[in-house]
């Protein structure tokens, strides 16, 4: 084996020279190193070919390879993306049988990307964006495929038609429901004994992969790690192992496939009417603030004194809020006698007629007296 990880720089044509002539080479690893595309190495013995942690951004070969004998080739940890029809046509001719695209951040792959791979046998594309596995068909001789770490939500129908694949891994995936439509039901139809899938870490419906459970008590030897099968929905079952239930005891009423879904939206529904609840409390205290009640308060009607004062001391008598100027009614005199509550001494009492009040008390009707100025003494 060769590394070069120290030497960024290797692959000048002066260091590719070197290494094709290294005519006894068949191992040579040269991750870690800066490079954007595949080197152009023409060595014929070279059988273990590892370009890892790389910035290489297609798995596209040169044709220098086309006399190559590769049996195992790793790109694992690049930036490839994309795996097109032609990518690996120039090792048509290699004996390629081990193929690791692990963490590549692949999420499309051309249903004949790796057909012209006849001796393939072993494909590993874990943690990548996969959802789909068209590929697969053009494969007749691999034996396994990885692809856990990838976006699949349920089995992809592949896996149901015939071929030599023995080992299927689907571990750490989005699959929820696994049902009699699934392949693993033809599995159990057509007795592929001889084939196994691993499932673990997905977020499993048990109630709606009722099927998959008693598939498990009498298949078990489908399912490679069936012992690390968790239940993650409904909510009475989140957390127990598939292989615990008892199919023919569980209570999924109401938790059927959509029981999830129904509970996240009743959920939603429910916040929705508190938050409504709420705005209509504030609007109605608003208004109560604004407009408070009038219970208790008696409006004061026009212009009318008699109203105002009774209002604002109901003690107070009915009647006129000031006399009359009727000079005929006894009851009121022009001045009271109170008002002169003794004589003058300037000269005798008034000769003025007197009338007698309601009470019984002497007015006097006085005449208006000249009040002489005085004289300004001399300063």
């Amino acid at each position: 084996m060769i590394s070069n990880r120290k030497h960024p720089q290797f692959c000048l044509v002066s260091d590719r020279n070197k290494i094709n002539n290294l005519l006894k080479l068949n191992d040579l690893s040269i991750n870690n190193n800066p490079i954007v595309s595949i080197p152009l190495f023409n060595n014929s013995n070279l059988k273990t070919f590892s370009i890892q942690n790389t910035l290489i951004a297609s798995a596209q070969f040169p044709s220098s390879y086309s006399n190559c004998h590769l049996q195992t080739l790793s790109l694992k940890n690049n930036r490839i993306r994309t795996i097109n029809n032609d990518d690996f046509s120039t090792l048509a001719n290699n004996s390629l049988s081990k193929l690791n695209l692990d963490s590549t951040s692949i999420s499309t792959i051309s249903t004949n990307a790796f057909q012209s791979l006849t001796k393939l046998q072993s494909l590993s594309l874990k943690n990548n964006l996969l959802q789909t596995c068209q590929f697969l068909l053009n494969l007749p001789v691999l034996s396994s495929i990885h692809l856990d770490g990838n976006q699949f939500k349920t089995l992809p129908e592949e896996l149901s038609m015939p071929g030599k694949i023995k080992t299927y891994s689907f571990r750490n995936n989005s699959i929820s429901i696994i049902d009699e439509s699934s392949p693993l039901n033809k599995w159990l139809k057509t007795n592929r004994t001889d084939t196994q899938i691993y499932l673990a870490n997905n977020s499993f419906d048990c109630c709606a992969s009722i099927w998959f459970v008693r598939f498990l008590k009498t298949s078990r030897q489908f399912v490679g790690d069936a012992d690390q099968l968790i239940c993650a929905s409904p909510i009475v079952y989140a957390g127990k192992s598939l292989l615990s239930l008892k199919p023919d005891e569980m209570n999924c009423d109401g938790h059927h496939s959509g029981g999830s879904i129904g509970l996240i939206v009743g959920l939603i529904f429910g916040v929705v009417l508190t938050i409504g609840i709420i705005i209509v409390l504030v609007v109605l205290f608003k208004r109560f603030r604004n407009h408070p009640s009038r219970q208790g308060y008696q409006e004061i009607g026009g212009n009318d004194p008699e109203s105002l004062y009774r209002n604002m001391d109901p003690t107070i008598a009915r009647g006129p809020a000031f006399p009359t100027d009727d000079d005929d009614d006894p009851g009121y005199d022009t001045i009271p006698s109170s008002v002169y509550g003794h004589h003058t001494n300037s000269g005798p009492p008034s000769e003025a007629p007197t009338r007698h009040t309601a009470e019984g008390h002497d007015a006097v009707d006085v005449e208006p007296v000249a009040i002489e100025e005085e004289t300004p003494l001399p300063i």
